[in-house]
């Protein structure tokens, strides 16, 4: 009896060369393989069967009873497997990709339910979602590594072959532990934050530069020196860990400030309000999927603000 524990798809490929050149050397060439690699194959896999397969005559080599039986499944079975590979390379093709950039902020409340409306809708899309700064990700945009930015409107002269679409505007706000000393008082002055350590957003940035507006219109100048980051795992594990104070986009703290996980400071930060929206190169035409994620992307801001 047979074990097909030992069948491997060369066994089945080799029988099929064989059967359609007639010969070793033939089906070694179709293969891109030595003639013994085929004849290896072949006495392996009459070993297999427990049958002989072929016959070798003056004019090559013919298939045995035996060896056309096995020759219609083995035919078969490469066909469909064939047919698999192809389904699946199909798939990869016609699967929307779409990469798309976005603030910590946005990333946190707008672009998640975007995007599982996106991915119910089309079950094999490939989504690819990168973090980062204003300017790191604008920059990866004009690269043509990235679709989509949603973030910050960038300064004009940032703008030449960008086109923006404003989604809402968004506060920056200052956040501590609960329990903080400052989250028990019901009103403060800017001035009050000069005796804590402040977390700020990295220089560079449009959120810093917003942050650094607010302190400078207080009197207060410039912090020195800051701690830096926008990275939200980072910011909210160091702000439960100590008495830092954190500057931060709305967005990026608005789950932890509904379930008491982090404590807003009664500040007024209205001037900090900055427009968030989506940037697309102007010079490229936008695909069907593309504008699929972006009506998406506009329902959740809606349904958000």
């Amino acid at each position: 009896m047979a074990s097909s524990d030992r069948l491997k798809l060369r066994h089945l490929q080799g029988l099929v060369a064989v059967a359609e050149n007639g010969s070793l050397v033939r089906a070694a060439a179709a293969m891109s393989v030595t003639q013994p690699a085929v004849s290896k194959m072949l006495a392996e896999l009459e070993d297999i069967v427990g049958q002989r397969l072929l016959d070798r005559t003056r004019q090559g080599v013919v298939l045995t009873t035996p060896g056309r039986t096995l020759l219609r499944y083995a035919g078969s079975s490469l066909r469909t497997l064939r047919e698999g590979l192809d389904a699946i390379a199909r798939d990869r093709i016609d699967a929307p990709s779409v990469r798309i950039g976005a603030l910590p902020n946005v990333a946190a409340t707008v672009l998640p339910p975007a995007l599982h409306t996106f991915a119910g809708a089309h079950p094999r899309a490939r989504l690819h979602v990168r973090t980062g700064s204003n300017a790191q990700l604008i920059g990866l945009l004009r690269q043509g590594e990235l679709d989509l930015v949603v973030g910050r409107l960038s300064e004009p002269s940032d703008m030449a072959g960008l086109s923006f679409e404003q989604l809402y505007t968004e506060v920056l706000v200052f956040v501590v532990r609960p329990g903080h000393a400052l989250a028990r008082r019901r009103h403060l002055e800017p001035a009050v934050l000069a005796n804590w350590r402040l977390v700020l957003p990295d220089a560079g940035t449009r959120v810093r530069e917003a942050a650094d507006h607010f302190f400078m219109t207080a009197g207060l100048g410039l912090p020195d020196p800051p701690m830096e980051t926008i990275d939200v795992s980072f910011g909210r594990s160091f702000i439960l860990q100590s008495d830092a104070v954190w500057c931060v986009p709305l967005g990026a703290v608005t789950h932890e400030l509904q379930h008491g996980r982090l404590a807003r400071l009664k500040l007024d930060t209205s001037q900090t309000a900055g427009p968030v929206g989506l940037t697309l190169r102007a010079d490229r035409r936008v695909p069907e999927e593309l504008h699929e994620v972006l009506d998406a992307i506009r329902r959740s801001a809606a349904a958000q603000t």
